[in-house]
């Protein structure tokens, strides 16, 4: 069989337990176990470390322990090649795992016999273009967000669909959300909430200052950018992918946002949907 991949934060007790109780149970069962560098060295299983960028590569399914933010990091090191994504919630929101931790055992046979269904979900391509060169690029799951830094101090941001010109305002942010994403932040900041089937990307401004500036939703197909304006002397403007990787932006950087030219591919095992979660998790219509 194929090795299986264990994706767990390293800083929470209960996710680490969980992934050394997960390695027991495949290596009993002759399945080789990759871990990336920080996890392979907090359960000293230095022996099972592969490079985060190709643990995903040439293995049959990869397992995320925790909540939504390891299931974050866990696709986006999965999904540009393919290989799918289990998610278990060891105590977080869980919002994008499949199962908790107490279902994984009786359930972990089945899985690796490959009786589960995938479910694709759009994810982001980001680009930070300086001088028209590009300097750095991600993939998000989630969202692409940019905004201020720690002072208290609106800024500039222009924002362009298809080259066309959409919208010039100060805010606190922006946020370029994928309907799965629709859940996170954007939601906290007044964005719709989407169905993770629809094909489309979500523009959620940041307590922008203007009453003109709503939330608006365009096709997946398009082409969003957003430029960053005039910086104040101390202020600083980092663009953050998923709510984990960051990179910080200079005064006229633009930063462009497509569909990613592949899907994140999520292992469901007919567990809990979009809306039975939004009820039972996030409360809506309660």
């Amino acid at each position: 069989m194929q090795p299986i991949a264990i994706f767990a934060p390293v800083h929470k007790r209960r996710p680490v337990q969980a992934a050394r109780r997960l390695i027991e149970q495949l290596t009993q069962g002759q399945i080789s176990v990759r871990l990336y560098p920080r996890l392979a060295r907090a359960l000293r299983r230095e022996d099972l470390a592969v490079d985060t960028e190709m643990i995903a590569v040439g293995a049959g399914l990869v397992i995320s322990l925790g909540g939504d933010g390891s299931a974050l990091a866990a696709t986006r090191a999965a999904a540009p090649v393919g290989t799918p994504v289990l998610g278990v919630n060891v105590g977080g929101l869980g919002f994008l795992t499949e199962l908790d931790y107490h279902r994984l055992e009786a359930e972990l046979p089945r899985v690796l016999a490959g009786d589960y269904q995938i479910s694709e979900r759009m994810m982001l391509a980001v680009a930070v273009l300086r001088g028209g060169e590009e300097v750095n690029s991600q993939f998000a799951l989630n969202d692409l967000v940019v905004t201020k830094g720690p002072l208290a101090r609106l800024m500039r941001l222009e924002a362009r669909v298809d080259g066309q010109p959409l919208a010039d305002f100060a805010a606190d942010g922006v946020i370029i959300a994928t309907p799965g994403g629709s859940t996170a932040y954007s939601l906290s900041a007044g964005g719709p909430l989407v169905a993770p089937e629809v094909r489309a990307m979500l523009l959620t401004p940041i307590c922008a200052h203007t009453l003109s500036m709503r939330p608006l939703v365009v096709p997946a197909h398009a082409r969003l950018e957003v430029s960053v304006g005039r910086i104040e002397r101390e202020q600083q403007v980092v663009a953050t992918v998923d709510g984990q990787v960051a990179y910080p932006l200079e005064a006229k950087d633009v930063v462009s946002i497509t569909q990613a030219p592949f899907p994140a591919r999520l292992v469901t095992l007919g567990g809990p949907g979009f809306y039975e979660k939004l009820r039972t998790k996030l409360g809506w219509g309660g």
